[in-house]
């Protein structure tokens, strides 16, 4: 998640970052392009966030907000393809950590998987920089997980997943759901990102089930405010994975060195009469039930005696 957010400030801010000399934002040598836009749709935050920049002939190097950069002729809305809904975002000048400041504009609302969400920033002549994502989510309405069997190594258990049907895949988490009579608590346990799927076209993990445990007590431990973990009546009810699915309209730009490229006029955009990149995220959480041999064998207490072999 933390890669994530550093990502997208990279992604909102890289054109301060770059250098953008006087020909790039220039309106004599970028007729009909109107202005340049950085950012995506996220489906895990209820706030969605742009950077907006106005074409026009000098860099955008504002210094404080009395100058006249910091002034912008832009209305952003974003259109709901799918259900006619319209969002007007809200303009924000924000100050960099080096003084300087970028304009970005705010809409709280949330994703939805599968809608086509179009963009559209608005001068006062009603010119216009438009640009469409649609949320990207697994190929079938019911994704179906290829998991393997739950493996028990001497004191380790392991389970093998293998994600199929999604073109690029982002942030990861391992899910375990624990409940009690008076605790109930969802933990994710951040995996890295393998370098792309495998021959097969699966991309495969491996869950150390043991290991994770560690996350689910240290949390457990905050709830429990001093007492005794042992004590806490709880069982793991089950385990899963969530993860993002990038929009291939502009995953492959996810590194930092293509991000900074984004600056320069040519390079890849889907913004229309404009410049920059509007993207999205899916979001997809597939949860499994936990039997109860693998709960006991993971220490926690069941109701029942049950034989701990797999």
């Amino acid at each position: 998640m933390r890669f994530v957010r550093s990502i997208l400030w990279i992604f909102l801010v890289s054109l301060t970052l770059s250098g953008c000399d006087d020909t790039f934002l220039d309106p004599f040598e970028n007729e009909q392009r109107y202005f340049t836009v950085y950012g995506f749709l996220d489906p895990l935050q209820a706030r969605q966030t742009v950077r907006v920049i106005p074409v026009t002939r000098f860099a955008e190097d504002i210094q404080g907000p009395a100058e006249g950069q910091a002034f912008i002729d832009a209305r952003v809305y974003t259109r709901d393809l799918t259900d006619s809904t319209s969002t007007l975002w809200t303009h924000e000048l924000k100050r960099l950590d080096d003084g300087s400041y970028i304009h970005l504009y705010h809409a709280d609302f949330l994703v939805q998987p599968g809608h086509t969400y179009r963009l559209d920033v608005i001068r006062n002549d009603e010119k216009r920089s438009m640009a469409s994502t649609t949320v990207p989510r697994p190929a079938t309405d019911k994704f179906v997980l290829a998991s393997g069997p739950v493996v028990r190594n001497d004191s380790t258990v392991t389970q093998e997943i293998a994600l199929p049907g999604i073109p690029a895949l982002w942030d990861l988490s391992a899910v375990y759901l624990v409940q009690g009579p008076d605790y109930v608590d969802r933990v994710f346990v951040p995996y890295e990102t393998p370098a792309g799927p495998g021959p097969d076209g699966l991309w495969k993990y491996q869950l150390n089930v043991t290991a994770d445990q560690d996350s689910i007590i240290a949390r457990a431990q905050r709830f429990m405010r001093g007492r005794s973990i042992d004590t806490l009546p709880v069982t793991l009810s089950s385990l899963g994975v969530q993860f993002r699915i990038i929009d291939t309209a502009w995953y492959p730009l996810l590194v930092e060195d293509d991000i900074v490229k984004l600056s320069q006029p040519g390079f890849a955009t889907n913004v229309i009469n404009g410049y920059g990149i509007f993207g999205s995220m899916g979001l997809h959480r597939e949860e499994w039930e936990v039997s109860a041999q693998v709960a006991k064998v993971l220490g926690y207490p069941i109701s029942v005696d049950v034989d701990a072999g797999f």
